[in-house]
């Protein structure tokens, strides 16, 4: 998915840690739909189905302009984790022409591979991407319960940015 960049992936004894790959868009949806409804009550087959194709649709046209990347681990050939980055661009300015800073998005590990270092090790493979491709800094909105998580991983929590709702959430 992420072809502009080159990378064979990182391995421990248990998971491999990689970019996603155009073979890898159902499991890709798989795990949105995943971390999207984990919380909620059984969603209907049907509207799993519907997801699922507006997903394999959808993400292709967004990825085509080379702001979004995926990360993945892999546990014995099945993706067990993602978590996405999108590269947002900032205005040029004297003294930082090509400045750009990501947003950390989309991160999912299934349960039962939580806790065993692989979130913790995908992150680790996207921070050092970032600063491979010098990103200023990584934004991340966490939920209530990953804060540790990412406040282990280095992250600081600083001044809310204002912020201004324009639609109300689903």
């Amino acid at each position: 998915m992420a072809d502009e960049i080159k990378d064979e992936g990182i391995h421990d004894a248990t998971f491999r840690f990689r970019l996603a790959e155009p073979r890898d868009l159902e499991a890709l949806a798989d795990l949105r739909w995943r971390l999207c409804t984990d919380d909620l009550p059984v969603a209907e087959s049907h509207e799993r189905a519907a997801f699922m194709v507006a997903f394999r649709t959808a993400l292709p046209n967004i990825e085509d302009r080379n702001r979004l990347v995926h990360f993945v681990a892999e546990c014995d050939g099945e993706l067990i984790a993602v978590l996405s980055i999108v590269k947002v661009t900032k205005i040029p300015r004297p003294g930082d022409i090509n400045g750009q800073w990501g947003y950390l998005t989309n991160v999912y590990t299934l349960p039962e591979f939580r806790n065993m270092g692989a979130g913790g090790r995908l992150l680790a493979t996207a921070r050092n991407w970032a600063a491979a491709q010098q990103l200023e800094l990584l934004i991340v909105w966490p939920s209530d319960q990953s804060y540790a998580f990412y406040e282990r991983a280095g992250f600081r929590r600083e001044a809310d940015p204002l912020v201004l709702q324009i639609c109300a959430e689903n």
